[in-house]
């Protein structure tokens, strides 16, 4: 009879014989994906994703059983990124300061990920998937924040009441003025104003999110996407007016805005401390990411690309939140790298999208924190078999 060590290693090499190499089996696995066929479950091909469906509803609303790929928002997440990635060069080398992966490879997690039907948690998915530890050096934990979409009224002409512009980005000469310049009216009538609002403050906490929703007088909405920045670094307004004494602790966007709104002669002279602007275009659809796909609220994260690559998936240990506002504990949930923002820098650094309108904000505002994050990556048949192996002769 074969040893025990003899026994094993025969078994070992039958596996190599009848599992590819760990690149063959990417490429095999990847030339065979039908997008196409990735459909979602009857009735939710046109699911709103970022409607009334704010950030704090997706746990709250389900059972703790529910935790695997059947969800609507977990499908459709997995769908929209299969889409970005069929749509880019399968070979391409991403996130360079990171892991320094193909898209291929991407693509394969994702496709192994929508047909998972257990639980998404690392106990669950480490022997099928890598959990590869997003941190720094200094930390054990990734931060996360939060964003949301706001929505702010507007015409499509201006009046005396909306006579605030929001600008397409201009020809490549004047894209790079400061915020002071262009409220000057360096681009004034120029055929650049895309629409008029009356809400100035709301309009400088667009800029700040890099989207919005204008609510039309007839009851229309329409989406702003971003069309590019003049490439000027961001200033908070909340530390300038702290340190001028305007504000004293932590101030909130409420407590700003009421600020604002009582000193309307230096409101202009408070946003143009913040040089970096926003260009939009109108957009039809729904709120539209950097990656081009649409946000679902909840899952959606903005990641510094460098690091972390569009159509990454994530495991994330993040705050259950509750209507009020309020953590009332912490889940394991899947997020899509999707978005990108000029304040999410480094490897361990994500901002959660909550959503859209009021409710989405009181989540954003309230969605703060450290946690364990994990880029998830799918393994070969090989590596399944030498850990059934190892656990075999255990």
């Amino acid at each position: 009879m074969f040893s025990k060590h003899t026994t094993k290693i025969l078994f070992c090499s039958l596996c190599i014989v009848i599992a590819p190499t760990h690149a063959n089996y990417l490429d095999a696995e990847f030339v065979g994906f039908n997008f196409n066929n990735d459909n979602l479950p009857n009735g939710t091909s046109h699911y709103a994703a970022t409607s009334q469906d704010d950030y704090f509803k997706f746990p709250n609303t389900r059972k703790k059983s529910q935790t695997n790929s059947t969800s609507t928002k977990l499908r459709l997440g997995f769908k929209y990124t299969l889409d970005y990635l069929r749509r880019n060069n399968s070979n391409r080398t991403v996130a360079p300061y990171g892991l320094n992966i193909r898209n291929e490879r991407l693509a394969t997690t994702a496709k192994a990920l929508i047909k998972w039907r257990g639980a998404f948690t690392p106990d669950a998915l480490k022997n099928n998937f890598h959990l590869m530890e997003l941190n720094t050096q200094n930390r054990v934990t990734s931060k996360f924040t939060g964003y949301y979409t706001p929505i702010i009224s507007a015409k499509l002409h201006k009046d005396y009441e909306y006579r605030y512009p929001i600008y397409r980005s201009p020809i490549a000469t004047s894209h790079r003025l400061s915020r002071a310049q262009i409220s000057a009216g360096a681009l004034a009538n120029k055929g650049l104003e895309i629409a008029w609002t009356n809400d100035p403050v709301g309009l400088f906490y667009v800029h700040i999110q890099g989207s919005g929703v204008l609510q039309l007088p007839n009851g229309e909405k329409k989406s702003l996407k971003f069309d590019g920045s003049n490439e000027k670094p961001f200033r908070s307004i909340a530390k300038y007016m702290q340190s001028r004494g305007l504000l004293r602790g932590n101030p909130s966007r409420n407590v700003i805005k009421k600020w604002l709104d009582q000193h309307p002669n230096s409101m202009q002279s408070i946003f143009n401390t913040n040089p970096r602007y926003i260009y939009f275009t109108l957009d039809e659809g729904s709120v539209k990411t950097a990656s081009g796909i649409p946000a679902i609220s909840g899952h959606t994260v903005a990641v510094d690309t460098k690091y972390i690559p569009f159509g990454a998936v994530i495991l994330a240990e993040v705050p259950i939140i509750n209507s009020w506002g309020k953590t009332v504990g912490n889940e394991w949930r899947i997020l899509f790298s999707q978005d990108r923002g000029n304040a999410i820098k480094g490897p361990a650094r994500l901002d959660i999208y909550t959503g859209v309108g009021e409710q989405a904000r009181k989540m954003a505002n309230n969605l703060t924190g450290y946690g364990k994050m994990y880029l998830l990556l799918n393994k070969s048949p090989f590596e399944n078999s030498l850990a059934a192996n190892d656990y075999l002769f255990q």
